[in-house]
């Protein structure tokens, strides 16, 4: 039978099918349907519902992971503030005049302030061993003692990255009363020498804005969802506690008994009473969040969705509403496969085929898909072709326009007439100037290795210090095995010449400081280029990636790395007025097929 109307689906029409699907619908008895579902409801409904909650925890706890990762990542501005590592150094080693104290005690709450406004943080606190007047202010700045100090530094020397998330519970604020908090405990490090510890950064987070998100979890039915570590609670949300009967039981007891597996559902009683009991662990630390639903709900679901198919069941009109769901999807299918396979071509998975089958409307539909999928796919990658070597040509002729030997000769001519005249600063310039156009042009190739990369930087630098009369200083730090890996050129530079024109240049009565940071993590390079100059704020940094703002430079090379290593690679910005700016750009140690990648970022 099923092979009759496999060959009665590939050849008659679609409103042929319509039709019979409707005939057999009259047709087919009723007590098959109302007999299955009865007998199936409970244990799918069971299942459905564990598997849904189970992904509902796993959201949760990837929201709690975020705002965790959140407040992390604002440890590591404060971390690598320069200013505060400077004020915290010189508290340490010098003896401070009443002015330097309120001036340093004044940007010192200016940073964490700035910093405070984020959603998930209460308070951000400094703890350092100092006897500067400001740590007595015992709001946002404490001071510690040796000993003290002394037990921050072993514990959280052990830890991650240094840091540890831990449970303070009630703590009290001289300014705010008392609260229940959940801290993030980070060593700060000297930057001039690692082996010296400067303090330790404790970012507050009340536990509320934990509880929050477990409330948000929106489960249907009634829950207690639990953050706990160990066999200690850290914070619960209970969903109609009149009807979980659980309100006032210990709860420890309750995860002692449930245990922790991972992701796992199972039912556990407790007072005579049966929950499902969810396990769900978090990225960041070694919580867990832990559900418990009474089972008595979901069987109540379940009793009520048989009743409702068995009075389904009963009438014509119900049967026939079902059968024609069930033919319907057999009839569709291969609508529905051609419909999957335009939103693959929607999110850019050009050249999909689908499996012509049968000689009706739909096996059409097949055909003209396939041949629009393969041409589009043609076209795309025939425009990339064009463009890209259209790209290249124009680089060729601009290259061309500079004789290169030309120049070399030319500047090692003015070096030595510079030499001859005793005026040994212009023949350094001139120097810097030819390593930088020599390096610059490469011979036309359009990779570099790394430490060629970092002289060109070099020289640009040398020649902006005449400019700046000296007060531009750089710093450099790179994994050894970055130094002979090559990659494209002049990605550096315009990043370093925007830090200086838009950034240093325009913060008046500060000398310029560029840090240039570099290493390998697999088979990826992370780098990063910081300044102290003006900053800027978040639609500027927008512009000036995009090349709306400020030049073409940043965005050319944001386009430059996607287009060698990928659109998950390229540039980011992180800044703020008044703060500096930090560009982190990410890249592979080898690239990918061009003409790929092209086809998908051109979409």
């Amino acid at each position: 039978m099923w092979r009759w109307i496999g060959r009665f689906d590939s050849r008659a029409s679609l409103r042929s099918k319509l039709l019979a699907a409707f005939a057999l619908l009259v047709l087919v008895p009723t007590v098959a349907i109302g007999f299955f579902s009865y007998r199936k409801s409970s244990s799918i409904i069971q299942e459905q519902t564990s598997r849904a909650y189970l992904e509902a925890l796993r959201q949760t706890s990837i929201n709690l992971s975020y705002r965790m990762t959140e407040v992390e990542n604002i440890s590591y501005i404060v971390y690598t503030n320069d200013n505060l590592q400077q004020m915290l150094r010189r508290a340490r080693t010098s003896e401070l005049t009443t002015g330097q104290v309120m001036d340093d005690y004044k940007d010192i709450k200016e940073i964490l302030h700035n910093l405070e406004t984020s959603r998930n943080i209460f308070r951000i606190r400094l703890l350092v061993p100092s006897t500067a007047l400001y740590t007595t202010e015992n709001i946002s700045l404490f001071g510690l003692s040796d000993s003290e100090f002394d037990g921050y530094r072993r514990e959280l020397s052990e830890a991650k990255n240094m840091m540890a998330w831990k449970y303070l519970g009630p703590t009290s604020y001289l300014d705010a009363g008392t609260k229940n908090i959940i801290s993030l405990q980070r060593l700060m490090k000297d930057f001039n020498n690692v082996t010296t510890s400067l303090g330790v950064i404790a970012i507050d987070v009340e536990e509320r804005t934990f509880a929050d998100v477990l409330q948000n979890m929106n489960l249907a039915l009634p829950y207690k969802a639990m953050l706990i570590k160990d066999q200690s609670v850290i914070t619960s949300y209970a969903h109609e506690p009149e009807r979980l009967g659980i309100d006032k039981a210990p709860l420890a007891d309750i995860v002692r008994l449930g245990g922790g597996t991972d992701g796992e559902a199972r039912t556990i009683r407790y007072d005579g009473k049966t929950y499902l009991y969810l396990v769900q662990q978090l990225d960041n630390v070694d919580w867990k969040i832990v559900a418990l639903i009474p089972t008595v709900n979901i069987a109540d679901q379940s009793d009520m969705l048989g009743v409702y198919i068995l009075l389904l069941s009963v009438g014509l009109i119900a049967l026939a509403t079902a059968l024609a769901f069930l033919l319907s999807g057999r009839i569709t299918r291969r609508l529905s496969v051609l419909a999957d396979k335009m939103k693959g071509i929607e999110h850019g998975h050009f050249g999909e085929t689908v499996k012509i089958e049968g000689r009706d409307e739909i096996s059409l539909l097949q055909r003209r898909f396939n041949k629009m999928s393969g041409q589009i796919e043609n076209l795309i990658g025939e425009v990339y072709r064009v463009t890209q070597h259209k790209q290249q040509e124009e680089m060729k002729v601009l290259e061309g326009r500079i004789n290169s030997h030309f120049l070399y000769n030319t500047l090692d001519s003015v070096k030595w007439m510079a030499l001859k005249s005793r005026a040994p600063d212009i023949a350094r310039v001139v120097t810097d100037l030819s390593k930088f156009f020599r390096i610059g042009l490469n011979r036309g190739k359009d990779k570099i290795p790394f430490e060629k990369e970092i002289e060109h930087v070099r020289a640009y630098v040398d020649i902006q210090n005449v400019r700046f009369g000296g007060a531009l200083r750089t710093e450099f730090a790179f994994d050894p095995g970055l130094q002979h890996i090559e990659m494209i050129k002049l990605i550096l530079q315009p990043i370093v010449e925007n830090a200086i024109i838009h950034g240093i240049n325009k913060a008046s009565g500060r000398d310029g400081l560029i840090l240039l940071r570099g290493r390998l993590v697999g088979d990826e390079i992370v780098l990063l280029v910081a300044d102290n100059g003006a900053g800027m704020d978040r639609e500027t940094a927008a512009g000036v990636l995009d090349g709306t703002v400020g030049g073409y430079g940043l965005s050319n090379v944001h386009r430059r790395i996607q287009l060698y290593y990928g659109p998950e690679c390229g540039v980011s910005i992180r800044s703020k007025p008044g703060a500096g700016t930090v560009v982190r750009l990410k890249l592979k140690t080898a690239s990918v097929d061009p003409l790929r990648n092209g086809v998908r970022s051109a979409t």
